[in-house]
């Protein structure tokens, strides 16, 4: 998988205003606190959400991502055209196929309901594996290369679909984690 590597980088102008993207655009910190951030149509506003600035509407792609010792996460990808005013449920059904972490104990995956993941140990890296020709989405420990779960039929029945990179510090209900998401940027076999 990882012969399709793909350079990710995060959109701040997609950011929640408590997320904080660093300058290059590979990692984002939860601030706790919401900050003065222009206003932009495309910027989520209920939830610690943010999206990459790439979008991919075919081929396959791989990248990770480093959750460290986040207690809360959230990972995927969602349809460009998701909504990101108000408050909404991620779903497939509203364009988000993603997996996360809550309060350092349970993994999901948000499906319709959620389901519950068993995941040994505590992966720090997660890849993701986004196959827009077989319709699936699959989220990996990278360091053990061990499947985590595959979402299968993404792309459903419409074809003009492009797939963007979702990231969320989880729940802002959630005790704060101060440590960020960081894209992986090279990939580490011996670690």
């Amino acid at each position: 998988m990882q012969r399709y590597k793909v350079d990710v980088t995060l959109n701040p102008d997609t950011a929640h205003a408590r997320l904080e993207v660093s300058e290059d655009g590979k990692s984002v910190t939860d601030t706790g606190v919401i900050r003065q951030v222009p206003s932009k149509e495309e910027r989520f506003d209920s939830h610690t959400f943010l999206l990459a600035k790439e979008g991919y509407t075919s081929g396959r792609q791989y990248w990770e991502v480093d959750v460290g010792k986040r207690r809360n996460w959230i990972l995927g990808v969602a349809s460009e055209s998701v909504a990101r005013k108000g408050t909404m449920t991620v779903s497939p059904e509203n364009g988000f196929w993603v997996i996360g972490l809550a309060d350092g104990e349970e993994y999901w995956a948000h499906t319709d309901p959620w389901a519950c993941l068993t995941v040994s140990g505590r992966p720090e890296k997660i890849g993701i594996f986004l196959n827009i020709s077989a319709n699936e989405l699959s989220f990996y420990n990278a360091k053990k290369k061990t499947a985590l779960y595959t979402f299968t039929n993404i792309g459903g029945s419409r074809l003009e679909r492009k797939f963007v990179p979702f990231f969320s510090t989880g729940s802002s209900g959630s005790v704060l984690d101060t440590e960020p998401l960081k894209i992986v940027q090279e990939f580490d076999d011996d670690d």
